[in-house]
Formats: structure tokens, C-alpha cells, sequence
């Protein structure tokens, strides 16, 4: 269809699963001392050598991108650990592999952030024009995930990925909109 491609996630063999089709269910396998941060009551069910514990660091940025300012973490206490997570919402889990964004930042809706395992950095930049920041729908204050390891986003409907060629420009209706890149240029029409 037009250079959509329909999002499908088989997830990284023996890393994390994706399972369901409407209401998702994401399975992290953590290595001994290897640790998932996710947001609070996401966790469905866990293996018995699982550690539980929270992340206060940067609490300032994750507040400001949306996110509640304290996350759960849970440490692997083997290499046979997993941790289940599930969405606070029906809706399908998007992964983010960090280190294919070439160094740039992935912005996303607020409130779409499931969780991470690896270096991710959960952060905010600002939109200071008065026109996208207030038409735009996604606010002055927008949550940006960056770093090497791997995010997980979730949203509900299909999902849709769409990789633009240099100039081409897509209107999308604002509800619409899951995450970009921080190299495509957000307008309003």
C-alpha cells in the first residue's frame, strides 16, 4: 500500500517475544544481573529468581515526557530469568531497536512508553512554536527516547510504519501519530 508496510514483530530470538494479536503480551529473557525498567503495574508475571525495584534517576525527565517519575525495575537473578509485561490498555507492543537510529532521537506520543532493556535514555524536548506545539497534538513538551538498547512503545488499532524519502512529506491525522524520528519535521495542515 503506497510504501506502508504493516507493523509485524516476531521479536529478537531468544531476547524478548511478542504474543497475542489485539491485547499483547510482551516475555523479556534477562541474563543474570541484566535489567528491564518498565512502567509502574505493567508487570504480569515474572519468574521466581526476579528481582523487583524501582528507578528514581532522572525522574524530572520522564515526569516531563509524561511518564511517572518512578519506574518498576526487575533484575535477572539467573540467565534463565523473564519478566511478562503487558500494556495498561488492549493495544499492541511496538519495539524500538535505539541503536538503528543512527544516533538520532525517537520522539513519541505521550503515554506510549511500555518500557526498556540496555542503555535508553527516556527524555522530553520542547516544540516552541506556538502553532504545532498547540495544533499539532502532541503538546510543547514531547517525549524522546534515544540511546543503544532496545524501548518498547504500545499503541491501539493497526499499526502502520511508513519510512519517508527526503522531501516527501505525509499528512496523518494527529491521533494518528505513534512516534518519529527526530529527523522528520512535524507541521500541521
Amino acid at each position: 500500500m503506497k510504501g506502508f508496510d504493516a507493523y509485524t514483530s516476531d521479536g529478537v530470538q531468544g531476547k524478548y517475544e511478542i504474543l497475542g494479536d489485539d491485547m499483547q503480551l510482551l516475555t523479556v529473557n534477562l541474563k543474570d544481573g541484566e535489567k528491564l525498567t518498565c512502567e509502574p503495574g505493567s508487570m504480569s508475571f515474572m519468574s521466581n529468581d526476579v528481582n523487583a525495584g524501582v528507578n528514581c534517576d532522572a525522574c524530572c525527565n520522564r515526569c516531563m515526557g509524561g511518564n511517572p517519575c518512578i519506574m518498576s525495575t526487575y533484575t535477572g537473578g539467573s540467565d534463565e530469568s523473564y519478566v511478562a509485561l503487558s500494556p495498561k490498555l488492549p493495544a499492541k507492543i511496538v519495539p524500538i531497536d535505539c541503536s538503528t537510529l543512527n544516533g538520532q532521537a525517537m520522539r513519541c506520543k505521550s503515554g506510549t512508553f511500555l518500557g526498556h532493556i540496555g542503555d535508553v535514555n527516556l527524555n522530553f524536548d520542547f516544540d516552541f512554536n506556538c502553532i504545532t506545539c498547540c495544533c499539532a497534538g502532541q503538546g510543547c513538551v514531547r517525549q524522546k527516547v534515544d540511546g543503544t538498547g532496545s524501548a518498547f512503545l504500545f499503541a491501539m488499532g493497526t499499526i502502520l510504519t511508513k519510512e519517508l524519502a527526503e522531501g516527501e512529506v505525509l499528512v496523518i491525522d494527529t491521533n494518528s501519530v505513534v512516534g518519529w524520528q527526530e529527523s522528520v519535521q512535524l507541521g500541521i495542515k
